[in-house]
């Protein structure tokens, strides 16, 4: 498959700036799902549900997959994000709030995410014009993205929520894109929903 087929731009621009795409990495195969989304995968094993939504400043993409088969099963979640509307942004990883800042002159996004309380596992951002001659993944086989933790410019990101997934269990990876006017904003809410869903999944 492409990795580059996510990036056509979609006929909503304001989804495409605020909204998180999402795809699904397992056994060795990976796709990219559409906004809203139900799938039921080889053998009928995984089952998976996307659903988007957005509540003031937060939009988020939420991701349950059911495990219906007798074996653990490791799948990577991917959620991508790219503002149409930024061309001068700085975008970089900060381990201190566990997610992806795109620093633009008159606003913020903050890309965070769980799935069973853990946060993002890893990243790739990167300017689009390297996006498309390089390509985000290190090894579309493996699952692995290509290492580079910050941009400039017109950038876009990818990042990872990974989790085990035991026999008949159903877990959901939760991703979300902030938008504030500054970055103390953003990290304020920011906190906020790493508390509460590592609350809700604890």
């Amino acid at each position: 498959m492409n990795s580059l087929y996510a990036y056509i731009p979609q006929d909503n621009q304001d989804l495409y700036r605020k909204g998180l795409k999402a795809g699904l990495w397992m056994d060795e195969s990976f796709d990219w799902y559409p906004e809203e989304d139900m799938m039921s995968h080889p053998n009928g094993e995984i089952r998976t549900l996307v659903q988007t939504f957005t509540q003031g400043q937060v939009t988020f993409s939420k991701f349950t997959i059911r495990n219906t088969s007798f074996e653990t099963k490791h799948p990577k979640v991917f959620f991508h994000y790219e503002n149409a509307f930024e061309r001068q942004a700085v975008a970089f990883y900060s381990p201190n709030e566990r997610a992806i800042l795109h620093v633009a002159p008159r606003s913020i996004a903050l890309l965070g995410g769980l799935v069973k309380g853990k946060s993002i596992s890893q990243y790739c951002i990167q300017g689009k014009g390297s996006l498309y001659q390089e390509g985000c993944f290190k090894s579309l086989k493996e699952g692995l993205l290509a290492y580079s933790p910050l941009a400039k410019g017109e950038v876009t990101s990818m990042f990872t929520l990974e989790a085990e997934i035991l026999p008949k269990e159903c877990i959901e990876a939760v991703a979300w894109v902030i938008h504030a006017e500054t970055k103390e904003e953003a990290k304020i809410i920011n906190n906020q929903l790493l508390l509460t869903m590592q609350n809700v999944t604890n």
